[in-house]
């Protein structure tokens, strides 16, 4: 007999994936979460054969009824979406945790859930001892917190720690511009350029680390940890200068420098766009990818994707991703 599992954010990059892996997977029933299931997205689930139902994370009673009879639950919410909408770092922080707070309610009330996914990153301000605060990080290792207190809950939660999209390049912070003085792109960063960034590679990475863990559990040594059950989704960890140099010559954009320029100066190029993912650098910058991937809080351990039976041979390269991808409107 088949399993249940509901994906929030059907519609939306992560839970797009997330459907992508399993739908082929008989063994699985999906039902995906949208606040419109007249959508045109939503419609072309439906014709693909996944049950859609209406939740929003501001209702709880919704979601609660959205999870009855769930067996895996993969969670996820949007910094972003208020943060367009011009409320402001700090209340856009507070509306993701409120969300994510409604949605680890609702799915601990769910009394068949066996693995809950929790789709989250860094807890910046922690890990760097307060130096560098990133709200769309903070926010969401709050709720990592959040569910830490629920001992039920956590027990049968898996954290999902994202890195850095593969696509993003055609974000205005993160578009180079050509020097035709200099014969190159010049991609102006908050950093140095020898800081790391931990590469997700293409965002459907998520997807097939849930169906492989679905399909092949957290390894039983490490599931006992009391701070919960952390896999890293990543294809690898770069240092800036390597990691843009490598898009450039694969795009066929030939040689790229990252060129690091004060924070106020990044801030003036980019607006609050220019604040939110110049903190974000900084942080890596500060914490230290290599090091600060190893340990997330006392009793937390860290498995990258890549290393986990049923992922890691399925996991889409940054590399590859970016030989597929059209580069040309860069």
């Amino acid at each position: 007999m088949s399993k249940l599992i509901v994906v929030t954010g059907a519609t939306g990059m992560q839970g797009s994936g997330v459907i992508d892996a399993l739908s082929a997977n008989p063994d699985w029933k999906i039902r995906g979460l949208t606040r419109d299931t007249n959508s045109e997205k939503a419609k072309a689930l439906v014709h693909r054969g996944i049950e859609m139902v209406a939740a929003t994370f501001d209702d709880e009673d919704s979601l609660e009824d959205a999870f009855i009879g769930a067996n895996a639950i993969f969670a996820v919410t949007d910094f972003y979406e208020p943060f367009m909408k011009g409320v402001g770092p700090e209340n856009a922080m507070q509306i993701e945790y409120d969300r994510g707070v409604k949605l680890a309610r609702a799915a601990a009330k769910t009394t068949t859930l066996e693995t809950y996914f929790w789709s989250t990153l860094p807890a910046a301000s922690d890990l760097s001892n307060g130096e560098v605060k990133v709200p769309h990080f903070d926010g969401k290792g709050a709720i990592d917190a959040y569910i830490k207190n629920d001992p039920v809950l956590n027990a049968k939660t898996i954290f999902l720690m994202t890195g850095f999209y593969a696509s993003n390049f055609g974000l205005p912070p993160f578009n180079p511009v050509y020097s035709k003085p200099a014969g190159q792109y010049i991609l102006a960063l908050p950093a140095k350029s020898s800081s790391y960034i931990p590469s997700l590679g293409p965002v459907n990475n998520i997807g097939i680390t849930v169906s492989g863990l679905l399909q092949h559990p957290y390894p039983k040594a490490a599931s006992g940890c009391k701070g919960g059950r952390y896999v890293h989704v990543t294809t690898g960890k770069y240092q800036f200068q390597e990691y843009f140099s490598k898009w450039a010559e694969i795009a066929g954009k030939g040689k790229l420098q990252v060129l690091s320029v004060p924070f106020e100066q990044y801030e003036a190029l980019h607006g609050i766009w220019g604040t939110e993912m110049g903190l974000m650098m900084k942080f890596w910058e500060v914490a230290g990818a290599p090091k600060m991937w190893e340990t997330v809080g006392e009793g937390d351990v860290m498995l990258d994707a890549c290393e986990l039976e049923g992922v890691k041979d399925r996991l889409v390269s940054t590399e590859d991703f970016w030989r597929q991808a059209d580069w040309s409107q860069i």
